[in-house]
């Protein structure tokens, strides 16, 4: 074989970082070689220094001089060479390999990769060592030595990795390997099977209509697209987009995207089509798989790395446009669908409806119509559910019907911005009967909620989800001056993808989430750190990093939905370390409005504003008592 070691290098080290796209170039090649059957050997739990990872397949094999004059030949276009041969010999199929680096993708992971190939009775088998063609990089050129064949391969060919470097002492998870390769061919279950460790994968596996979120009469969202995207040019797409169910435990691990198909396989990885997501909400739940067959047809527009598309052609610059344009629509729909959904679902609330007919008996009818307005308004402005703000104010409004004066107080709340969560509060406060009735559930709430962030502290949290919910439900543990927030979830995920946190960081330092939140007209931003973590300087000006990047993020944003006057941080931690610098760093954070919060004194502010409610309650039972 002739070769450029730097080739070698960036075509497989650098660019096959990870086991699925390695895995999906050997599965291509296998599709190519007129296979119906691939199968994958993957070792369960953690690898050692002899684990192999084995792909075998039932294809046409190769010959020694095929291996000679086509596999060992860097960059070979198979299409050009054989492709066409085969049009008329069944099995009819269109290649997807296109570059000839494929058998390269396997030193993105190991050392050593075995070929074993078998076409008419004839075997040949050789292993390509990377630490020898290093050797042989001057030279620039390298013969594989002949091996004795194993017996094992009667037809097609098996490639074995040895020597893997990537999974020392790390195991691979078998469940979401398999939904990476499903996903990534849509061949799959087309008289093409991919067995992993024994077990085919199947077409549901990557079939993800069923995770879609739907509406109260059952109809998922989702929009078929069959359209050519530039009239009379040829440019046809077909495929889906659809919003994934919110807060499931069964999508948390697919990412939020659309991916986009040619020839069988996957050529773009899930994107936006430049769309900014902090600007559609629906975005964040967006996903979809678009089948485009002119992206891979006469000219090679696939990336080297064979994940995404290279868009300065005229044809892609069209599916670009037209990607973008489709996904601020179904944005759109998407909202306006949720809004209305949103309403058919308030007509069915209990709540509501003993409203109406609570309303119905009041002789104070403009009072009536004014706060059934109000509770409309709430529920149509806000894209999520939200039972608990709902029953709040439906139930205040049941109060106090008879009212007169509620009118005035229902018609200056629906003229607040419905998003002003402490001047809507602060309207219905001033009302001192409402006050005293609010108190006496907020004082016993309170109660309970200080034994279930001991008990958190004290069990040293270590769950991903428990803290998050906790404060998203609590917020005014962080801040005793807030009572209601909304969770930016786009916000959330933004952080994660541009701070990914490194492996090397010590288990009890790991943070368990980001909380964006929305407080008012402030975005929030609340990095959980595990109750026995060390804040040092490292964590301290990470926190600053990241509300610096929202802070840029935000003044970028043209969307009014995601307009915020500003953005705050909260570092929630065990302790914080000793030393001068530190102790400096908080003091400059927090005139920068970035506070630094202990648990330890979570709970101490906590106790604190439980006596300030017990005394207050008392004075205003007093005055209830008096009504």
């Amino acid at each position: 074989m002739e070769f450029d070691i730097g080739t070698i290098k960036h075509l497989g080290l650098q660019m096959y970082s990870t086991l699925p796209p390695v895995l999906a170039e050997l599965v291509s090649n296998a599709w190519d070689a007129g296979a119906t059957r691939v199968s994958i050997s993957i070792p369960v739990g953690v690898f050692s220094g002899s684990s192999t990872i084995v792909v075998s397949d039932n294809g046409d094999g190769m010959s020694d001089a095929e291996i000679r004059d086509g596999y060992l030949v860097v960059g070979r276009d198979r299409r050009l060479s054989e492709e066409s041969d085969k049009r008329n010999t069944p099995p009819f199929r269109k290649y997807m390999g296109r570059k000839g680096i494929g058998k390269f993708s396997g030193f993105g992971i190991a050392r050593r990769v075995e070929v074993e190939s078998c076409k008419d009775n004839e075997v040949s088998r050789f292993i390509m060592d990377y630490d020898q063609l290093v050797q042989a990089a001057r030279r620039r050129e390298i013969e594989f030595d002949e091996l004795p064949a194993t017996g094992v391969v009667s037809q097609g060919t098996r490639i074995t990795l040895s020597s893997i470097q990537k999974y020392k002492r790390r195991s691979v998870s078998i469940g979401q390997l398999r939904r990476s390769l499903a996903r990534r061919f849509s061949v799959i279950g087309e008289d093409f099977e991919v067995i992993v460790n024994d077990d085919p994968i199947t077409p549901e596996e990557r079939d993800l209509h069923g995770l879609l979120a739907t509406d109260r009469s059952g109809s998922a969202y989702l929009w078929t697209l069959d359209e050519e995207i530039v009239p009379d040019s040829g440019w046809r797409v077909t495929g889906w987009m659809g919003a994934l169910r919110s807060q499931d435990a069964a999508t948390e691990d697919i990412t939020r995207g659309v991916v986009i198909m040619a020839r069988g396989k996957l050529v773009q990885e899930p994107f936006l089509f430049g769309v900014n997501p902090a600007q559609q909400y629906a975005l964040a739940y967006l996903v979809g798989e678009i089948h485009a067959e002119f992206v891979d047809q006469d000219e090679d527009t696939v990336s080297t790395a064979r994940n995404g598309l290279v868009w300065d052609n005229e044809a892609n610059d069209a599916l670009m446009k037209w990607g973008k344009t489709k996904i601020q629509q179904v944005a759109r729909e998407w909202a306006e669908r949720r809004r209305q959904d949103n309403l058919n679902a308030l007509e069915q609330n209990e709540l509501y409806v003993k409203f109406k007919q609570e309303a119905s008996k009041s002789s104070n009818q403009r009072t009536a119509k004014a706060a059934d307005k109000l509770i409309r308004d709430l529920i149509s402005r806000n894209p999520d559910d939200t039972p608990r703000d709902v029953a709040k104010v439906v139930e205040w409004s049941l109060d106090y019907l008879e009212y007169d004066a509620f009118w005035e107080l229902a018609e200056e709340v629906r003229q607040t911005d419905i998003y002003d969560a402490e001047r809507l509060i602060s309207l219905f406060r001033e009302w001192e009967i409402v006050e005293a009735k609010e108190m006496a559930r907020v004082t016993e709430g309170r109660i309970e909620t200080i034994r279930k962030l001991q008990e958190l502290i004290a069990n040293n949290a270590l769950e991903v989800p428990t803290l998050h919910k906790f404060l998203k439900e609590f917020p005014w543990v962080l801040d005793p001056r807030w009572n209601l927030i909304g969770d930016e979830v786009t916000y959330s995920s933004l952080l994660r993808e541009r701070f990914p946190e490194a492996q090397t960081i010590l288990a009890e330092d790991k943070r368990i989430d980001f909380l964006c939140v929305r407080e008012s007209d402030t975005l929030v931003v609340v990095e959980i750190k595990r109750p026995q973590s060390v804040a040092s300087m490292k964590e301290l000006t990470q926190i600053e990093k990241y509300v610096m990047f929202l802070r840029s993020h935000i003044r970028q944003s043209t969307d009014p939905e995601f307009s915020f006057t500003k953005v705050i941080g909260y570092l929630l931690c065990g302790r914080i370390a000793a030393g001068y610098e530190p102790e400096e760093k908080v003091g400059i954070l927090r005139n920068s409005q970035i506070y630094v919060r202990l648990y330890k004194d979570l709970l101490s502010m906590v106790e604190k504003s439980h006596s300030e409610f017990l005394e207050k309650y008392e004075q205003l039972r007093e005055i209830r008592d008096r009504q």
